[in-house]
């Protein structure tokens, strides 16, 4: 998918990540003035890598190209930019690299609820 390669500079190859399926409800966290959250969206993280994700949101939300995500659970909140959009799934590019610890701990996370 897209949202897991990441662009690579001229004559360099691209970057793929490992992504990993998983299903928790995240928040959509669009920012106004003096960095304070302006309006927040209900999405749905499907996959995550450390370099993206795949969000499932409302297909008629009007959303800026950049934005921050944060997962249920979690207080971390992870900029973001907006690779493509198909219907209600959003294809999102971490605006740095996660730590393979948060994705370790979302999977344990989503395993402890029962929903793996």
């Amino acid at each position: 998918m897209l949202m897991h390669v990441a662009q690579g500079k001229p004559g360099e190859t691209a970057t793929r990540y490992k992504h990993f399926p998983i299903e928790r409800p995240c928040r959509i966290l669009i920012i106004g003035h003096h960095l304070k959250p302006k309006q927040k969206y209900q999405a749905l993280l499907r996959e995550i890598s450390v370099g993206g994700a795949l969000l499932d949101c409302n297909p008629g939300l009007q959303l800026p190209k950049q934005f921050f995500l944060q997962v249920d659970g979690f207080n971390d909140e992870m900029g973001c930019s907006q690779v493509y959009r198909k219907g209600a799934a959003l294809g999102i590019r971490f605006n740095m690299l996660i730590s393979p610890e948060f994705i370790s701990r979302l999977i344990r996370l989503q395993f402890a609820s029962g929903c793996l």
